[in-house]
């Protein structure tokens, strides 16, 4: 089992739910995101967690949770920072101001994958890069703000994605 890195807006983690990152959070670091699309991060229970960090990822993570007010935390409770500058940030090239305001317009969501989400339903079933087949079993929220809860097969469970930024597809057929 390897150890788990999070980012939250909570004093502890695993009280991530009682004051959450939000969607509106997850917009001001779309980019860094989209940058970063191998790097599987997972949104749930209102933090953004990451399972078995380098210190590439953990200095982007601390960039990221700068970014919308939040901490790097681990399992533990212990918490990350980078005043001693030991972990190294993204590229300078793909440095950015902090955003202020961004609007649903600036976020590119390809046609194809965004009509692909919207033609999604309750009982559907998916294929996700990281944890493989899944039924969803509720849908939020519309456009670039839908969430699904989706039950993964082979013991992964039940996890909220935000479906613009998932890496999900549709399921293979047999």
């Amino acid at each position: 089992m390897s150890y788990d890195l999070h980012i939250t807006k909570a004093d502890h983690w695993v009280s991530s739910e009682q004051n959450p990152i939000t969607k509106d959070d997850i917009k001001k670091v779309a980019d860094l995101f989209n940058t970063y699309r191998r790097i599987p991060f997972l949104f749930q229970g209102g933090r953004i967690t990451l399972c078995g960090a380098d210190k590439m990822a953990i200095g982007l993570m601390i960039t990221i949770a700068n970014r919308i007010g939040a901490r790097v935390q681990g399992d533990e409770g212990e918490y990350y920072e980078n005043t001693n500058n030991s972990y190294p940030e993204p590229p300078e090239d793909l440095r950015m101001e902090p955003v202020v305001n961004i609007y649903e317009s600036d976020i590119k969501i390809l046609d194809e994958q965004l009509q692909f989400i919207e033609s999604l339903t309750v009982e559907d079933e998916i294929q996700h890069d990281k944890f493989g087949t899944g039924k969803i079993l509720e849908i939020t929220g519309e456009g670039n703000d839908t969430e699904f809860i989706v039950k993964f097969m082979d013991g992964i469970g039940t996890k909220r994605v935000l479906a613009c930024f998932a890496p999900i597809r549709p399921c293979k057929q047999d």
